[in-house]
């Protein structure tokens, strides 16, 4: 952006944990006039729709290393900040487990978060008897075999905690416009302007945070991501009596996160998250999915087994449940930067199922490209022009690329067998 750029008109295209951060950002280092426009209502898509908990993933389980430990560390102390202002957002500093079922899981999936050199100096090595003791009756120690607990880790309720946040965003000055779709941006080389349904908007720089919706929007300025958009459900039960002191828990034999919310237990499983273009819904309207067969199929196929290792599911009931669309890359690494060619648009994505751990940092990060600020992490590692435009023309492309890093990092994120 050019010297003072406080002057200027930003647009963030996108209400979800991404597009809400960078606006907060932008307004934080300065900015007079920030505009964040959303297709539905903020927090109505795949945020609110997530698990809500946040660990240092870069510690065994995702490739994004110390940069991606960065962001992941800023989210913890993000959240941690807007707790601390007073709003109900279901912040637990509980921790998190990484559990293993066998000898050959604790190999697998354990062992690589112990052995991090990401790890942080607190992470416990724990055998079953004390996941149970820890877990409160959540857990049957008979059926685990050890894990990694990691006392770092929080949760929140993910639409509470947006819900702060655009409150947030309105105090330093932010204008929140709900229902208002950009289908299209151009960019004339200095004034941006972006097509909704019924006007034009015009602004100096652009943040495009729209997920799913990303490349819809970036069509206009003749770019494409590698981005696979997979629909993710995510079940929760009925009050299960539980108290609010439990760690999240990640159990990847079973392809399972699960945790306490409230009283009652939300859950999901990647086994049942399946690529939307196996779908007939392609074409996606603003909003949260709604695909009541796929949520029907991941309980009838999982519960009973869950219910072998979680005491507290047998006979609960499902008292709500939500899909959102996170998109996958072919590395899993995320994105943000400017669009190639377009210096006042930054397009951040690619969320890999960890928005809303990694949104935080990444728009500050977004908001420091932009401006042309110092950047607080090294955004090399996740820069859009790693892939070239056009060795991934269609989601089909990205899906195929992504066995061969699965094979290589010896995990899978999920399954055909979704179909």
């Amino acid at each position: 952006m050019p010297a003072a750029a406080d002057n200027k008109h930003i647009v963030v295209v996108g209400g979800g944990i991404i597009g809400c951060s960078t606006a907060y950002h932008l307004l934080q280092s300065g900015m007079k006039k920030v505009t964040l426009l959303e297709a539905n209502e903020t927090g109505s898509a795949t945020t609110s729709a997530g698990a809500g908990f946040v660990s240092h993933w870069s510690a065994g389980m995702f490739p994004v290393g110390e940069e991606g430990l960065r962001l992941q560390q800023y989210g913890l102390d993000f959240y941690r900040m807007l707790h601390e202002l007073g709003t109900e957002i279901g912040y637990r500093p509980n921790g998190t487990l990484i559990m293993a079922l066998t000898p050959q899981g604790r190999e697998d999936f354990v062992n690589p978060v112990l052995n991090s050199p990401y790890a942080p100096k607190e992470m416990q090595d724990l055998n079953a008897g004390q996941i149970g003791e820890k877990m409160g009756g959540l857990i049957d120690p008979a059926k685990v075999h050890s894990g990694a607990y990691n006392p770092h880790g929080i949760q929140l309720d993910t639409k509470l905690a947006l819900g702060a946040l655009v409150k947030e965003i309105e105090r330093l000055g932010g204008i929140v416009r709900n229902r208002t779709r950009v289908r299209k941006i151009h960019d004339a080389g200095g004034k941006i302007t972006l097509e909704t349904g019924g006007e034009t908007i015009e602004a100096d720089g652009v943040v495009v945070a729209a997920g799913a919706w990303n490349n819809e929007i970036l069509a206009g300025l003749d770019w494409h991501l590698p981005l696979l958009r997979v629909l993710a459900t995510r079940v929760v039960t009925d009050n299960r009596g539980l108290p609010s002191t439990l760690p999240t828990v990640q159990c990847r034999e079973l392809r399972l996160w699960l945790r306490e919310t409230f009283g009652a237990i939300m859950w999901g499983t990647g086994s049942h998250y399946t690529p939307l273009h196996r779908l007939e819904e392609t074409e996606l309207e603003p909003g949260q999915p709604h695909n009541g067969e796929l949520m029907q199929s991941m309980v009838d196929h999982q519960m009973a087994r869950l219910q072998e290792v979680f005491p507290p599911l047998r006979g609960s009931k499902i008292a709500s449940w939500a899909q959102g669309v996170p998109c996958y890359t072919p590395d899993l690494g995320l994105m943000v930067g400017h669009v190639p060619g377009h210096a006042n648009v930054v397009v951040v994505g690619g969320d890999n199922e960890t928005g809303v751990s990694h949104g935080p940092g990444l728009g500050r990060l977004a908001t420091e490209i932009l401006l042309d600020a110092p950047r607080f992490v090294d955004p090399r590692r996740f820069r859009i022009e790693r892939y070239a435009r056009e060795v991934f023309p269609t989601e089909q492309d990205v899906e195929a690329a992504m066995p061969a890093w699965s094979t290589r990092e010896g995990s899978v994120r999920f399954s055909a067998a979704a179909e």
